[in-house]
């Protein structure tokens, strides 16, 4: 594929907010005294990272991402307009969020998150919303957990067109409830996850019989991230199709999810085949391991230099 061409526009809904990393040798005991070395404050966020790789890749985004009255709303506003995403979305009591990331040598990260106003919806603002039978609709776990997700849950069951919707739920999925999947149910939407949250979400034992048992009840789809072993689309009516991993020299993993959310989206806007949108979503997700940060998504001709067709 020498070629690539977005034409439908992804509809982004999510929190979008600061992010402070450190590096450190291993996590710090309780009470122990640990030095660690501090990265370049960014913005980040789930939804954001997902917006910046789009954009990246000329894919059209519709910015459904809050902006707050504070200094990281104002940070966050400047950062948006770099990537030519216009504020929809403003709140003007409560600042944007931001989380502390603490990576140890092997890549592996651990989250401390204080919560803005990208955790906070309502009906009236999720209204706003342009959106058309094109459309396709991505959403994050962290906002839509709790009373102050409630609206926006509601939003995405009723949905006014048959459109695809990616829901990456990440940790919080224990906490969206049965119910909830329940009302999700269609051929159009597709769940991603990794290894730990399909044992959560469809149980432990083989992770691709058990995501493919819960794709067969729920009529949902589900892509299942599963590191070394690659990507699996089990939707339930068909064999699950593995997608194979592209083996880099990993840096650290911060946004590694998001990545492969925003490449599996791009291939939706450009009309691939779920297959092979998965497959440019671990290209994706590969280039963004191998650099530090979740910054390093790829533009078009990175991509094909690297992996080439």
């Amino acid at each position: 594929m020498s070629e690539f061409v977005a034409v439908k526009p992804i509809l982004v809904v999510g929190g979008a907010v600061g992010d402070v990393v450190l590096t450190l040798p291993k996590l710090p005991a309780s009470g122990e005294d640990i030095e660690a070395q501090p990265q370049e404050r960014q913005i980040g966020g789930c939804a954001f990272n997902v917006a910046r790789a789009l954009r990246r890749l000329d894919v059209p985004v519709i910015n459904g991402m809050p902006v707050g009255n504070g200094d990281w709303g104002t940070a966050i506003e400047a950062a948006m307009q770099e990537l030519d995403l216009p504020v929809l979305l403003r709140h003007g009591q409560l600042d944007n969020g931001w989380c502390l990331a603490l990576v140890e040598p092997n890549g592996e990260r651990t989250f401390v998150t204080v919560t803005g106003c990208e955790a906070h919806w309502n009906k009236a603002q999720l209204a706003t919303l342009p959106l058309t039978p094109e459309t396709v609709v991505y959403a994050n776990g962290y906002e839509l957990v709790g009373e102050p997700g409630e609206a926006l849950r509601d939003w995405l069951t009723r949905l006014p067109f048959d459109q695809w919707r990616l829901l990456d739920p990440g940790p919080r999925v224990d906490q969206l409830g049965e119910e909830f999947f329940a009302m999700l149910s269609d051929s159009h939407t597709l769940l991603t996850l990794n290894r730990d949250e399909v044992a959560i979400l469809c149980g432990e034992g083989d992770a691709v019989s058990a995501a493919q048992r819960y794709a067969t009840a729920h009529n949902i789809t589900l892509i299942c991230r599963l590191d070394r072993d690659g990507a699996w689309v089990c939707d339930g009516r068909n064999e699950p199709q593995h997608v194979p991993v592209y083996p880099v020299d990993v840096v650290d993993t911060i946004g590694a999810g998001d990545a492969h959310c925003a490449g599996l989206l791009a291939g939706l806007s450009a009309g691939l085949s779920l297959v092979q949108a998965v497959d440019l979503a671990n290209r994706v997700a590969a280039c963004v391991v191998a650099n530090r940060g979740a910054a390093g998504a790829p533009d078009w001709q990175q991509l094909q230099q690297r992996f080439p067709a």
